[in-house]
């Protein structure tokens, strides 16, 4: 019987214990001010790998822009020539239902070489007109279809800061984009000025 009581009698002393030192205003801080630093420096951490990975995406999809650019400035002279400007065809477009455009024809192997020319063009350089954590740009895939070009492109971003929870020290990212030529909107026809 003395044995329970003594060891009912430290639990109760050891809980008034821990119950009193709980209601204690007293102590040290330091704790949660370096709980708060160490969460303030990891978001930090985090938030400029996500802007690090935002600026080279946006830095691939301008370097993919350019290369579709580059690339739909060919003309397919034999396309854009195939139809023969008379003056029936004239009278045709201009008192009738006007021309119908697709748009302005594109050789797609001249294209081909010259997207990838730029893409090439631009890794090459580095730094100096991308950024230099963005590495290995290269296409995955060019479509031509004589009208417009499309480039689905993708590079590696080194992130800046890695976090040893996380352990990730490279994001693999894409860019698509799709471009046409198209013919400014004229009131000039074969020459003449209607407008």
């Amino acid at each position: 019987m003395g044995m329970t009581s003594s060891f009912s009698l430290l639990q109760c002393s050891f809980s008034a214990k821990l119950r009193k030192k709980l209601q204690d205003e007293r102590g040290s801080i330091s704790l949660l001010i370096l709980a708060l630093f160490m969460l303030v420096l990891i978001t930090l951490i985090v938030l400029t790998d996500i802007s690090s990975v935002y600026i080279a995406k946006r830095a691939l999809t301008q370097a993919t822009e350019a290369a579709t650019q580059r690339g739909v400035r060919n003309l397919d002279l034999e396309k854009y020539y195939a139809r023969e400007y008379n003056v029936n065809r004239f009278a045709a477009n201009l008192f009738l239902n006007g021309e119908k455009d697709p748009g302005i024809p594109i050789d797609c192997e001249k294209g081909r070489s010259d997207s990838l020319g730029a893409l090439r063009d631009w890794s090459t350089l580095g730094g100096a007109t991308s950024r230099k954590n963005l590495s290995k740009i290269q296409v995955l895939d060019f479509q031509c279809d004589g009208y417009e070009i499309g480039i689905h492109s993708s590079a590696r971003v080194t992130l800046p800061f890695v976090l040893p929870f996380i352990g990730v020290e490279t994001v693999d990212i894409f860019s698509r984009v799709g471009i046409f030529a198209e013919r400014k909107i004229t009131t000039n026809y074969y020459g003449l000025n209607l407008g």
